[in-house]
Parts: C-alpha cells; structure tokens; sequence
C-alpha cells in the first residue's frame, strides 16, 4: 500500500525529496570512499607513489557502491519507503533470518573450538587477519545457505 508520500528510494529523515536522499548519499558515499582512499595512501604497506596512488584509488572506487548504500541506510526514513514491512522482527522474512542466524552462531563457535584446537596443536603458522577474514566469511555462508535452505522448507 503506498501513499503520496512513499516512493522506490524513500525520502531522508529530515525531510526532502527522494532526489536529495540519492545526491546526499552520493556525496556522503565519496567523502568516505575518499577517506578510505585517504588512509590508504596514508597507512598502507610503503611502496612507490605510483603503487600506492593506483592502490588508494582502486580502494576507494571499490568501496564506493558500500559506503553510498552506507549512506542511504543511515538517512533513509522507512516509512516512506515504498514495500517496506512496518514491524520487520515479526515479518516471515526475519524469523527465516533468526533461525539461520542461531544456527550459523552454534557452527561458529564449533568452528572456531576445532580451528582453536588445531592451532594449538599443529606447528601452523598463519596470519591472524586471514584466520579472522576465514571466520567471518564462513559465518556469512552459514547463515546465507541456512537462510536459503530454511526458505526453501517453510516458504
């Protein structure tokens, strides 16, 4: 059900025109990617300026669609957006994510005690960033197929 003041892309908080949302996150979206871009150049591993330019550049450029939706969520009023569920903790959708994630969180923690346990064990040297970067990229799986699987069964 959508009324005057609901539309595709919502309008901000504050008040204003779908247009003004999309121009402020835009805007919003290349200041951050400029910061990452910014802390990059600043922080990154030592390098020549060229490498370290293409590295900052590349960065922000990738980071861009992110930090727009970023953006977007934080200054988007839901309800003027169009579709949008009024209660989402009681809608079907949530409680399939609810499901998926306390399934996802018991696999972690297993997970996590088995990786733990070899780590102790075995003469492994690995990067604690990778391990990290590991875990929670199998956590998003996780929950992503548990998600799909027990949308499959009850929907």
């Amino acid at each position: 059900m959508t009324t005057a003041t609901q539309s595709k892309w919502g309008r901000t908080r504050f008040g204003g025109s779908p247009a003004l949302l999309i121009v402020l996150s835009v805007l919003g979206g290349l200041i951050l990617s400029a910061a990452i871009a910014w802390l990059i150049w600043q922080f990154g591993p030592d390098a020549v300026v060229q490498r370290k330019a293409l590295a900052a550049v590349v960065a922000g450029l990738v980071m861009l669609p992110a930090t727009f939706a970023l953006c977007w969520v934080i200054m988007l009023d839901r309800d003027t957006l169009a579709g949008a569920v009024k209660d989402r903790d009681s809608s079907i959708e949530g409680k399939w994510y609810d499901k998926a994630a306390f399934g996802a969180f018991h696999d972690l923690i297993a997970v996590c005690g088995l990786g733990a346990m070899a780590l102790f064990l075995l003469p492994i040297d690995v990067d604690p960033a990778m391990v990290l970067c590991g875990v929670v990229m199998f956590a998003a799986v996780d929950t992503t197929v548990r998600y799909l699987l027990i949308k499959k069964v009850e929907g």
